[in-house]
Parts: structure tokens; sequence; C-alpha cells
């Protein structure tokens, strides 16, 4: 099966540029994107299935597509307008195509990649947008980073449950919007990302990339191929028994100070085939 791979299209932040047009694009099978389209996911949604018709796309929410939303309202809003549609907004859930299973979530972070989870939650309820531009209950309250970690948690538990059922010859993608390894792109590192911020950003969950016992819960058997966004960066590792890729765009091109987008490793039409 061939995988159309791509992340953080942020479509409030480009001018210029567009997927490409039918028949310059790669032969895929599923497309895949894995988080921040655009705020609003249903607005996300909506540009997918203008672009995408007919194939299956599997997208997942970013940390930006609820900004100025309430997070779980923005969830039901895509869902509902990708009900019947070839596209499968996943939080917690799956979606089966052919012998592919696809488990889908956005994941946040366990704040714990430098050691200290409340230092880092403290720092990201103060810099970072996301703890002043989401809300939840209902717009009632702002989204915090506590109630970010209680979604890292849930998402965990989900995706480990998944590793843990029996899958035969099935194939397994992961697909989050956060990042899973504590580890990035060397081009990355140059672009000077915030080291005291990371933990926002990444959560170490290679553990879950090796297999692990039964204990009761069945055996854990990693996913084959594990997607990602969020970092704005290009990697692409082999870890335990889990590929682990990104392939974000980033920002950009905003005319006429930036001229191309934030990732110069972004390729718009990458291929992964499981």
């Amino acid at each position: 099966m061939r995988l159309w791979v791509m992340s953080d299209i942020h479509l409030e932040l480009t001018r210029g540029w567009d997927l490409p047009p039918a028949e310059a694009r790669p032969d895929f099978d599923v497309m895949i994107v894995a988080g921040d389209l655009i705020p609003r996911a249903e607005r996300g949604v909506g540009w997918l299935l203008e672009r995408v018709p007919g194939r299956p796309v599997v997208y997942v929410m970013g940390n930006h597509e609820p900004y100025g939303e309430d997070i779980d309202i923005d969830l039901e809003k895509a869902r509902t307008a990708a009900a019947g549609t070839n596209i499968h907004v996943l939080q917690n859930d799956t979606v089966r195509v052919g012998n592919v299973i696809f488990a889908g979530a956005t994941l946040w972070t366990d704040f714990a990649l430098h050691g200290d989870p409340h230092g880092a939650m403290v720092l990201a309820g103060d810099r970072m947008n996301d703890f002043k531009k989401i809300r939840r209950n209902s717009y009632k309250e702002r989204f915090l980073p506590h109630h970010a970690l209680t979604r890292h948690v849930k998402s965990w538990a989900f995706l480990e449950a998944e590793m843990r059922k029996p899958r035969g010859q099935d194939r397994l993608v992961v697909v989050t919007h956060h990042a899973p390894v504590r580890q990035m792109s060397s081009a990355a590192s140059r672009r000077g990302i915030d080291y005291a911020l990371d933990p926002a950003y990444r959560s170490d969950l290679t553990r879950l990339m090796v297999p692990a016992p039964d204990e009761g819960r069945g055996a854990l058997r990693p996913a084959d191929l594990w997607l990602y966004g969020h970092t704005h960066e290009s990697f692409d590792a082999v870890i335990g028994e889990t590929r682990v890729v990104s392939n974000a765009k980033g920002y950009g091109p905003w005319a006429p100070s930036m001229r191309t987008w934030d990732n110069p490793h972004f390729d718009e039409r990458l291929i992964i085939e499981i």
C-alpha cells in the first residue's frame, strides 16, 4: 500500500501553495495528514474533500486545529463533516483500509522529556499559544497543560491497547501529531528549536516500538510505521521494530518575506510503502 504522507500544512500561514494538481501527484492508495492543516478541523475536512476525492484520507487533528475553538466540539464538527465520505478523522480510534489498520490520535505530550514534567508544564502554560487559544468544557475554560497531559495518557493507553491486539498478517500504522521520539533531525536542531519547550513537542514513546510480553493483556507487537508532525522537521529512522517518519511543511510560503516553507526538506510528493 502506498501512503502519501504530510503534515503541518498550516493553510492559515500559507500563500501561493496548494497540493500538486492531479496529473502531478504521486500514485497513492491512502493520504495521511498528521495534523495542523488549518484551524477549525471541519475546514480541513472541506479542503481535503475538494482536493482529494475518491481515495481514503486519514486526518489527525494537530494543536492548531482547535485554536479559537472548544477542542472537543471542534473534533465533533470535523467528524460530522467527514461522515460518509472518504475522509477519516481519527482521535483515539482506528480505520481499516485493506489489510492496514490506521490508529490515530493528536497524542499531545507527557512533558517528561527533560525529567521535570511540572516545570515543563508551567513553562508551556506561560509561553505557548496552545494554552491560551484553545477552550474546553463547552468554551467555559481554557485548555491547560494538565488537560493536555490527561489526553496524552488516554492516547498512550489507546495506542498500547491496539498494539496488544492480535492482528495476524495485518499491518499497523500509527498517525499522531506530536512526536513520539526524543531525537530530532539534524536540520531541525540547526534551526534553533527552543530546547526548553521541547517537552511540549515530544514524548519518548520508544518503549512502544519494541515487543513486550503478554502480562495478561496480550503481547505487545509494535506498529510497522509511525507517522507524526508538529516539529516542522523531516525525519525517517527505524527505532526498535517501527519505522518513524515525519514530513512536515511548516509555515509559508508567506510572500514577500517568506518565499518558501519552513522546512526546506519537506517533500510534497513523499510516498511511504507499507
